[in-house]
């Protein structure tokens, strides 16, 4: 059986550890439990070619779909159809949690440990953006696919992160690291998901 360590993003304030991934459903889809610290806030993205779907658990998540505010309470769910823009936050006193589905899985999971990564071993802005315009051209532009953020507008982004991806690629620069992967032998320690 594969386990999958947590990966949490300072940023965001949030934590995500996978339970299913494309190589254990053919592709079908990513699943991972999710969990929001208050305050914390997921800017407004969209997913060119993914549906996503976020079933709470417990709390209350604060979401914008299309510009749209919209509360979400524990046992509803939001289904995010691909290419609308949409942010997720927590606005309340308490964790939110929740279970997210992305459907295709496409490299959802790589994307996730690719964030994961650059937040551990570089430099980022922030909003956990690398502050190496290279490793930010070919991370963002190599993962295009699965999420781009709204600001800067996509257009700018197709103008400005293929030319950092290609020469990222002369440097030998790479979107994602193996060691980024989240999977583990061994079943991490109770409650280590929630911290």
């Amino acid at each position: 059986m594969t386990f999958f360590r947590p990966l949490f993003n300072p940023a965001t304030g949030e934590r995500i550890q996978f339970t299913a991934t494309a190589e254990t459903t053919s592709g079908e889809l990513v699943r991972f439990n999710w969990r929001s610290e208050p305050g914390g806030v997921i800017t407004e993205h969209v997913h060119p070619g993914q549906e996503e779907r976020f079933i709470i658990t417990s709390g209350e998540a604060h979401f914008t779909l299309d510009g749209k505010p919209r509360k979400v309470r524990a046992g509803q769910t939001v289904i995010v159809p691909a290419g609308v823009p949409h942010s997720e936050g927590n606005a309340g006193t308490a964790d939110v949690e929740g279970i997210v589905e992305l459907r295709p899985a496409l490299h959802a999971k790589e994307w996730h440990e690719a964030l994961a990564g650059i937040i551990a071993d570089f430099n980022t802005t922030p909003r956990c953006a690398p502050t190496d315009l290279l490793r930010l051209g070919m991370t963002f532009w190599h993962f295009r696919r699965e999420s781009r953020v709204t600001s800067p507008p996509i257009w700018l982004q197709n103008i400005v992160l293929p030319p950092l991806w290609a020469l990222a690629r002369v440097f030998r620069r790479r979107a994602y690291y193996d060691r980024s992967d989240s999977r583990t032998d061994s079943e991490p320690p109770a409650g280590e998901a929630s911290r």
